[in-house]
């Protein structure tokens, strides 16, 4: 597993906990952990259409 998908995972599940205390601030979180997974994925692709 890369570090990108792991921070990812992580940041979507903290963001998850905090949105249900306090969703203002956990909202940012979530968004963050689910662009880095998108971003990966995008990498991916570009290393692949290089090659």
């Amino acid at each position: 597993m890369q570090s990108q998908v792991g921070w990812g995972i992580a940041l979507a599940v903290i963001g998850a906990v905090v949105a249900l205390i306090i969703p203002i601030c956990g909202l940012p979180i979530i968004a963050v952990g689910v662009a880095l997974l998108i971003w990966r994925g995008r990498e991916d692709t570009i290393e692949e259409i290089k090659e």
